[in-house]
């Protein structure tokens, strides 16, 4: 999908995104045999995973820098409320009657997407700058630090649109793009910071927060309502982000929410350790009050800005590939964390699964400390710039955009 939205345009993937994921939830509603819900999962993973990537780019294109993180995290924060309230009347609604729920909601986005402009972004990296124009405006207005910020995108892209002129799209010209500075950082940058969420145990304390209780205290009256207490945490704990995002940066915030997360982590490896030689009692509940430490320090910071940080940083010039780049690391890391779980907690205990994600958090951290660039209130074309000089600089967008009048004027006149 990522490719298809490099190519066709942000607006064309959104919609065929919502589209699949609309099949999907019509053919789990009709569906009467278990091989047809494991059609429309099939659906519904590949919808969903476009979706993620397709909307965090297009929204890092569309949205004003100054409020491009609060917009993005209430992506998150509307996201954990869908999960809450599903973990909650999954108890109560027969399935069918969800999947139309989940589908009324893709069709209100299917409808809305229908009204948009396309990115400004995309469109200048098309060279259709006249379109670019029109729907930087529709989307931000005229005030100064639009204009400045529309006079950067454009003389960027035409300086790029003139270096790349006569280059086609080859194997070579792939493996050189996967060579520059300005792709192979953000790549590996990407890749931090998601293997951070997913090898925190975000997605395997949510999914297997019951399962985990139960091995920790021996307790299954307690772990049936770990599972309801683990995704209430969620929407209030991303609440609260979007609050702090208001007052410090993205990386202050990210890193407080990691030293927690590792935190609760290398607590509860220590109380289920002390359990295993007996030290403590088994149906001790300490393991209990780590999970909920850990489910309040990972939605502070760790469960919400990941995704909307990693999506920031790939310049729009290379968000084909470093787009499927985006996907590919998303689906690898969610599928590895949550498959080795079981064999993990069988074959090393639960201490030692909570050590390996508590030093991963550790060492995760620290190197986005060190290397990862502050993404808020910059725009994309300083966060591009950033990989080739290192620092954050200010374009001189009136020299750039002279010159390509220059340009226009000099071949008027040669073919005259």
């Amino acid at each position: 999908m990522p490719t298809i939205m490099q190519w066709k345009g942000r607006k064309f993937a959104f919609i065929a995104a919502c589209l699949i994921s609309i099949i999907g939830w019509l053919i789990a509603y009709s569906a009467t045999t278990a091989g047809t819900l494991l059609v429309s999962e099939s659906f519904h993973g590949l919808g969903n995973h476009c979706l993620l990537a397709v909307s965090l780019l297009s929204m890092s294109e569309m949205i004003a820098p100054k409020l491009r993180n609060i917009s993005m995290v209430s992506f998150y924060l509307v996201q954990a409320f869908g999960i809450a309230s599903v973990g909650v009347i999954a108890r109560y609604l027969h399935w069918k009657t969800i999947s139309l729920i989940m589908c009324s909601s893709m069709v209100i986005a299917f409808v809305s997407a229908c009204t948009w402009p396309e990115s400004p972004s995309w469109l200048a990296y098309k060279g259709e700058f006249d379109r670019c124009e029109k729907a930087f405006v529709w989307l931000r207005g005229t005030d100064e630090s639009s204009k400045r910020e529309l006079k950067e995108l454009i003389s960027a892209h035409k300086e790029n649109k003139a270096r790349t002129k006569n280059k086609k799209q080859t194997l070579k010209h792939c493996l050189e793009i996967m060579m520059r500075r300005d792709f192979y950082l953000p790549s590996l940058y990407m890749f931090l910071l998601m293997n951070l969420m997913y090898w925190s145990g975000t997605l395997v304390i949510v999914i297997y927060s019951a399962d985990i209780i139960k091995k920790a205290t021996g307790n299954e009256e307690i772990s049936a309502f770990v599972g309801i207490i683990v995704n209430t945490i969620i929407f209030p704990g991303i609440t609260m982000t979007s609050i702090l995002l208001r007052y410090f940066s993205n990386k202050s915030v990210l890193l407080c929410s990691a030293f927690g997360t590792a935190l609760s982590l290398a607590c509860a490896c220590v109380v289920t350790f002390l359990q295993s030689v007996e030290t403590l009692p088994r149906d001790s509940l300490l393991c209990l009050y780590c999970v909920i430490a850990y489910m309040i320090a990972n939605s502070l910071g760790v469960n919400s800005i990941i995704f909307s940080m990693a999506a920031e940083l790939m310049p729009v010039k290379h968000r084909g590939l470093g787009g499927g780049l985006y996907v590919v690391f998303s689906c690898l890391l969610h599928t590895s964390s949550l498959k080795t779980y079981p064999y993990l907690s069988t074959y090393i205990s639960l201490w030692g699964t909570f050590l390996i994600y508590a030093i991963n958090t550790m060492v995760c951290g620290i190197l986005i400390w060190r290397y990862v660039p502050e993404t808020k209130g910059r725009t994309l074309q300083e966060i591009e710039d950033y990989y080739n000089d290192l620092c954050y600089i200010k374009r001189d967008t009136q020299s750039y955009v002279e010159e390509a009048i220059l340009n226009d004027h000099l071949k008027k006149m040669q073919s005259h």
